[in-house]
């Protein structure tokens, strides 16, 4: 199991390569995995992130995604029908996603080649919206890198949210590296 310190040592490193202009859109995106009992220490801790991002030259933004469902579903019109019976919750997924990939796209935008994007929260969308397609939507629109912070596990290229489901394949480069290789 890597330590807080571990894993910021590693982004330390990983944020001080040269970028390349060139890299496919899988390499600029960049997954902080942790265990799940980190989470509160990662998210209080992103400032040191920020500063390391800082020193090696490159802009830094940020969004948290912890509050971000409480706070649509509480706006959506069929809040109160939803309370009612939220298993018409499933139906509400596809709408979901596309608002968050919408706030993604909104915080990409305002990012140049040299700036880091980073996401925290993602644990929060777990059974509402699934990370790996997140990514897939707005990997092509990251001009710079998108840092996405999660709390679970990754072992031979396969990530997996809070340790819960099936896991999904993605080319990201792992923060910490994958020593399962």
């Amino acid at each position: 199991m890597n330590t807080f310190d571990d894993i910021l040592t590693a982004y330390i490193k990983q944020v001080g390569l040269p970028w390349a202009a060139d890299v496919p859109p899988a390499g600029r995106i960049w997954v902080v995995w942790y265990e799940k009992s980190l989470q509160s220490k990662f998210t209080g801790r992103l400032g040191d992130f920020e500063q390391a991002t800082l020193k090696a030259g490159h802009g830094w933004h940020q969004i948290n995604l912890s509050p971000w469902f409480g706070k649509w579903i509480a706006q959506h019109e069929f809040f109160d029908a939803l309370v009612e019976q939220p298993k018409e919750l499933r139906g509400l997924l596809p709408e979901i996603e596309d608002s968050i990939v919408l706030l993604l796209k909104q915080a990409l935008d305002a990012c140049s080649p040299n700036d880091i994007l980073a996401v925290d929260g993602c644990g929060s969308l777990f059974g509402v919206a699934r990370i790996s397609s997140l990514i897939s939507r707005v990997a092509d629109l990251v001009p710079g890198r998108l840092l996405i912070g999660f709390p679970g596990k990754h072992a031979g290229g396969v990530y997996r949210l809070l340790d819960a489901r099936d896991g999904w394949n993605y080319h990201a480069i792992p923060i910490p590296p994958d020593n399962a290789l």
